[in-house]
């Protein structure tokens, strides 16, 4: 089996699993097997700031952050609990820093932006978002993440579709 077949394999596997980027982000972006992002903080007007209504970020964005930064602990302390107790902690740290290593000198920067959001009734929250990778080889691929919340603001869920 080639590489990109078995990258194939590990992403059906890791959806069929659940919707959380963190653990799908092992799928790469569109054109770059094995390589999606690096880990790098949201730059300043990155769309993370300023979205949440007191003095800290909302789980969403934080979460969100977490993916760009391969950052497995912070993405697992945004969800919701009965996700965590579907995915560990370690599962999630485990997967970034494999991640982290397998697109070392690949990524150039990456940016998140948030894009909107929309009331869920009777409670909750999707929260839209852009991840964009300019790649070391000058070219850049973008992922949409779809992040939904609960009225306690914990993330309830992901969908994740690249760009072409």
């Amino acid at each position: 089996m080639d590489d990109r077949a078995r990258l194939r394999a590990r992403c059906r596997l890791l959806i069929a699993a659940s919707w959380l980027p963190v653990l799908m982000a092992g799928c790469g972006l569109p054109g770059q097997p094995g390589a999606a992002l690096r880990p790098v903080a949201p730059e300043r007007g990155s769309g993370l700031g300023g979205h949440s209504t007191g003095s800290h970020p909302l789980p969403a964005d934080e979460f969100m952050h977490s993916v760009a930064a391969r950052d497995g602990a912070l993405g697992w302390r945004q969800l919701c609990p009965q996700l965590q107790r579907m995915v560990t902690q370690e599962t999630m740290r485990t997967q970034a820093d494999g991640q982290r290593t397998a697109e070392a000198g690949r990524v150039a920067r990456i940016r998140v932006d948030f894009v909107g959001s929309r009331t869920l009734r009777p409670a909750g929250q999707i929260r839209f978002y852009m991840l964009t990778a300019d790649m070391a080889d000058g070219s850049a691929a973008s992922r949409v993440y779809i992040v939904r919340t609960r009225a306690t603001g914990c993330v309830d869920g992901v969908q994740v579709d690249d760009l072409q």
